[in-house]
């Protein structure tokens, strides 16, 4: 028979690739540096070529050596796969399942999703993970994610997206700094009375297309970093802001004097699942998509 690399060679091999260090690598695969450094030097020796050049204390991954990287990350997912199938199919929703939340979302429904996810599935060990839609997206590519929760439209032409809900946008205000009603073109609001979150945070470019801003006039220059921010700043009467439903719904404005006037029916983003198409557990995927669809739904119900 051909004498064929082993998983253990490539999971070796992506760990060098992600430390880009064979100290660190050996580490991470809780094995002894000469151990790593012989497996690859066999893998080399199996494939009849180099694919890390070594100096010192430095290395480099050579051309060939990169596409044997990116070829063994597809091996060594389509092998989780073949574990991750069997594994759900006697026991679904069971084990551990990483998901990752992005902060204007998680900030309203993590803790209760948490909650209502360990009472419908007893099995099943759920760990979150909150950060940026850039950051959870490499994450879940690498696959130290098995989801993603993000708002869209985002781009994930890599993976598979299931959209859960629509969560609309409400223009919010101080109660006694008057905007007319009804807002036609939100364009036409006084000059910089607009407050929204830095452009790193998705919500911003959402409510921005959403509520047809085109970065006119009426856009502040200053940019908050986080929600808290945003809100004093219409707190103060400084002008108003935009926020989705779900915030409201989870008492955002509460003891504030601040009211959110009736949003537009265009006006909204959308929350979704995404995974890895090359996934074993779409099973459990879609029976865990269908509950927090359901669940989000509610989140995002206007009152």
């Amino acid at each position: 028979m051909t004498n064929l690399p082993s998983i253990k060679q490539l999971q070796y091999l992506l760990a060098v690739h992600q430390h880009q260090h064979f100290g660190r690598a050996a580490e991470a695969c809780f094995i002894g540096q000469s151990t790593l450094s012989s497996a690859i030097q066999n893998l080399e020796e199996t494939l009849g070529c180099q694919l890390i050049e070594r100096e010192n204390r430095s290395l480099m991954f050579t051309d060939i050596g990169e596409e044997v990287v990116e070829r063994a990350r597809k091996i060594i997912d389509d092998t989780m796969s073949v574990k991750e199938l069997t594994k759900s199919y006697k026991n679904p929703l069971s084990g551990k399942l990483t998901l990752g939340i992005i902060p204007t979302i998680a900030s309203f429904i993590a803790a209760p999703l948490y909650q209502a996810c360990k009472k419908e599935f007893a099995a099943l060990n759920l760990v979150l993970v909150e950060d940026t839609s850039d950051n959870l997206l490499d994450k879940l590519e690498h696959g130290h994610i098995d989801m993603a929760m993000l708002a869209l439209p985002y781009r994930t032409d890599k993976f598979h997206t299931q959209v859960l809900a629509k969560d609309h946008f409400s223009l919010v205000r101080h109660t006694e700094y008057s905007v007319p009603e009804p807002i036609e073109d939100f364009n036409l609001l006084p000059e910089q009375s607009v407050f929204l979150l830095e452009k790193e945070h998705c919500m911003t470019g959402h409510a921005l297309s959403a509520c047809h801003l085109n970065r006119s006039a009426c856009i502040n220059p200053f940019e908050a970093a986080n929600l808290h921010t945003l809100l004093s700043m219409v707190e103060y009467k400084n002008g108003v802001t935009f926020l989705p439903q779900m915030a409201i719904n989870a008492g955002i404005l509460e003891g504030k004097p601040l009211v959110a006037m009736p949003p537009q029916d265009h006006a909204y983003r959308e929350i979704g699942l995404i995974w890895r198409r090359t996934t074993g557990r779409i099973r459990d995927f879609r029976l865990f998509s269908d509950f927090v669809g359901g669940y989000i739904s509610g989140q995002c119900q206007s009152q």
